[in-house]
């Protein structure tokens, strides 16, 4: 029989962001003698649970408001129920990592999460959730204007393929337009050179360069015209600049208003353009103007150049905005000690404007733990801390944290990368039950896929750097992870590469003390779906005494 069976009564909900304790660095002496019950948490939460009125104001923010039944469910069960309600709901998406931080968390504090999640955050996560929504159709919306008037310009009509994919797949769709086409070979290098460049290059494709490309084009049909005088090939070029124009701030193109002066085009121009844009500033500047020369430049160029300043504007603004964004999730995952999600978090606004996109997009849900503990990367968020209340049980001295130089200590113990390692070790002092599992980070948004595989290396010590360490108990320690569902990895069944299960019970013996060993667990075809919440280290043997010790270091979480 497993440790986990010999503690049910202790439900394993670990806190996926909950603040518990503070890092320490600290070595703590071999010998403590062991705790009785183990380790002892906070006590139980203070605050009275959420009212029968506060439940039902979140029921019908989510439509449930005549489930009686849901709403007469204590705390932590309607928080779940919440969660079942909305968690296939893309657009619920931080309602369901705000629910699964809340019922997730330590029992100690679970009842509180609970609480506050049903009082107030909730609220606040559907609002994150329809701004991100109207910000994602605000940017659908200016996508699709700048693809329906980039096609104008070679007279396509922007059909739903080049709406709806990507940058590359409408750069793609026009090339295979005009690759046939003798009208259009300007546009044809122009998309190829989009095509075989980056992200930049084929979002400056839709904003300018096919437009651009077109009226080369144009031109250059007129120019080749013999049978027209010059006044009718300058007419022809007249119309063909109002034509690009006209495509280029979406302004319905007919022979109407083809056929306008100019001076009265470019007031078209200005009735058209939203009020503030640079469009509609340059529009009433050119207007104001008497000389038909003025009018001119602003149809062949000036209003190009006007949108082109609406773009960037708009770019910016929605980078600042992102920025902030990324910045409040960073400071939030921060002080729920989430040191993964605050890390990429880090990388994406350290990146380009279209990555932190991305990220916040769709990154930030889906994310990987990759650390060796160095400076930089990602940190322990506690040490020698219990993972659940009663999860030390007869063994004492217990710790599990960074050790190395930077810590600021004399180190002979180096890390397999680099120079800093996860520490653990304890003294077990019963020879019939015994184990420690103790909690390292949280870790929220990993989501388990049929290729996810858990490996890190393990290096088991020997009594030769401290004498009361025997080599086969340093050796009874693996990682394991808990998942929102309040089952872990020690208790799945899953086996790592070797063959030997993913439990601290299972690995004794199996690892070799004395050196570094690589474990590698597929996830995936056991646990697809599943949602991690917590990282933890655990030791597991009911029939040895004495201590163990041994450093862990790249740990890696990924596809």
């Amino acid at each position: 029989m497993t440790q986990i069976h010999r503690v049910r009564g202790a439900r394993p909900l670990l806190a996926a962001g909950v603040a518990a304790a503070v890092l320490t660095i600290g070595m703590p002496a071999i010998a403590y003698a062991a705790p009785a019950q183990g380790r002892v948490l906070a006590a139980a939460s203070a605050e009275a649970p959420a009212t029968y009125e506060q439940k039902l104001a979140v029921a019908v923010k989510f439509g449930r408001g005549d489930d009686t039944a849901l709403v007469e469910l204590a705390d932590r069960d309607f928080v779940v129920a919440i969660w079942n309600h909305v968690k296939a709901d893309p657009a619920r998406t931080e309602v369901r990592v705000a629910a699964e931080v809340a019922f997730s968390a330590d029992p100690d504090e679970v009842d509180d999460a609970c609480r506050r999640f049903i009082v107030t955050e909730v609220f606040a996560a559907f609002d994150r959730d329809v701004a991100r929504e109207k910000q994602e159709a605000d940017a659908k919306r200016q996508r699709d204007l700048a693809r329906t008037a980039a096609a104008a310009s070679i007279d396509v009509v922007a059909d739903a393929a080049l709406l709806n994919g990507t940058d590359a797949d409408f750069v793609r769709l026009i090339w295979e337009r005009v690759a046939d086409d003798a009208k259009w070979p300007k546009v044809k290098a122009a998309a190829r050179q989009a095509r075989e460049g980056g992200d930049e290059d084929r979002q400056r494709f839709i904003a300018t360069g096919m437009a651009e490309a077109a009226k080369q084009d144009v031109d250059d049909w007129i120019a080749k015209d013999q049978e027209k005088t010059e006044a009718e090939k300058a007419a022809a070029l007249a119309r063909a600049a109002k034509k690009l124009a006209a495509n280029r701030i979406g302004l319905t193109v007919t022979d109407e208003l083809l056929d306008l002066p100019d001076r009265d085009f470019i007031i078209k121009v200005w009735n058209h353009g939203p009020d503030g844009s640079e469009v509609q500033a340059a529009a009433i500047a050119a207007t104001r103007s008497l000389d038909p020369k003025v009018w001119k430049e602003f149809i062949d160029s000036g209003v190009h150049q006007a949108k082109d300043r609406d773009i960037q504007i708009a770019l910016d603004r929605k980078y600042q905005a992102d920025k902030a964004l990324a910045e409040r999730l960073k400071a939030t995952a921060t002080a729920n000690k989430d040191l993964n999600l605050a890390y990429w978090t880090g990388k994406a606004l350290a990146g380009t404007p279209t990555e932190l996109d991305a990220f916040l997009r769709v990154g930030q849900y889906d994310l990987d733990l990759v650390t060796s503990f160095a400076d930089g990367e990602v940190q322990p968020s506690w040490s020698n801390t219990a993972a659940w209340k009663n999860a030390v049980v007869n063994v004492g001295g217990i710790c599990c944290g960074l050790k190395g130089p930077e810590l600021g200590r004399r180190t002979t113990e180096p890390g397999h990368t680099g120079k800093q390692a996860l520490m653990y070790s304890g003294m077990d002092n019963d020879k019939t039950k015994s184990y420690a599992y103790l909690k390292v980070m949280p870790l929220s948004r990993i989501t388990v896929k049929p290729t996810t595989r858990l490996s890190y290396w393990i290096f088991p010590q020997a009594n030769t750097v401290r004498p009361e360490v025997k080599p086969a108990n340093s050796t009874c320690v693996a990682i394991d992870l808990l998942f929102s569902d309040g089952k872990n990895l020690r208790d799945s069944g899953v086996k790592d590469a070797k063959g030997n299960r993913a439990h601290p019970l299972h690995q004794c013996k199996k690892l070799k003390a004395g050196q570094w060993n690589e474990v590698v667990v597929p996830l995936g075809p056991t646990l697809n779906g599943k949602k991690i919440t917590l990282l933890s280290v655990g030791y597991d043997q009911p029939a040895g005494t004495g201590g163990y010790r041994g450093l862990i270091d790249d740990v890696k979480i990924a596809d």
